[in-house]
């Protein structure tokens, strides 16, 4: 009885650390969402410019993607169907979202017209300066959505 008891607690134990480790990692929603961070992940940002020699492998931890003060994802290049992942960056100062040309001149509009429909989830971000949205479909007034801080959209 006492042998059943113990194996009893073992498991309870073993499964409230489980519990607790799984909810320190992070679970992409959009898998190109996740390839932006994993190739571009330096330090304290996630940059269009400055990319990684090879991407990171493994497991990404929340904590880690706190401590970032800066995104910045090209659209063009990382076919993001969904922001919702922006959640996790929750000491971001500037988010910089874009479809960036193909050529000078080039004043093309990323395809997925509903790629922002999760925009709300950035007034989440309490430390939030700067957004920057470009050559992205935008269906809602973004700049009354954010007064805090400084909206620039093209």
């Amino acid at each position: 009885m006492m042998k059943k008891r113990r194996i009893q607690i073992a498991i309870v134990v073993m499964s409230v650390i489980c519990i607790y480790i799984m909810n320190q990692i992070v679970f992409f929603k959009d898998r190109e969402f996740e390839r932006a961070v994993r190739d571009t992940l330096i330090s304290s940002k996630v940059s269009m410019v400055d990319r990684r020699e090879k991407a990171l492998d493994g497991i990404i931890w929340k904590k880690d993607l706190e401590k970032v003060q800066f995104v910045s994802i090209n659209f063009r290049e990382y076919k993001v169907k969904n922001i919702e992942d922006i959640k996790y960056f929750k000491n971001t100062k500037t988010v910089w979202f874009s479809y960036t040309s193909a050529y000078d001149g080039d004043k093309s509009i990323y395809e997925d017209e509903h790629v922002l429909d999760n925009i709300y989830i950035i007034k989440k971000l309490a430390h939030l300066e700067n957004l920057h949205l470009y050559h992205l479909k935008i269906n809602e007034n973004i700049e009354a959505m954010f007064p805090e801080a400084e909206v620039s959209i093209e």
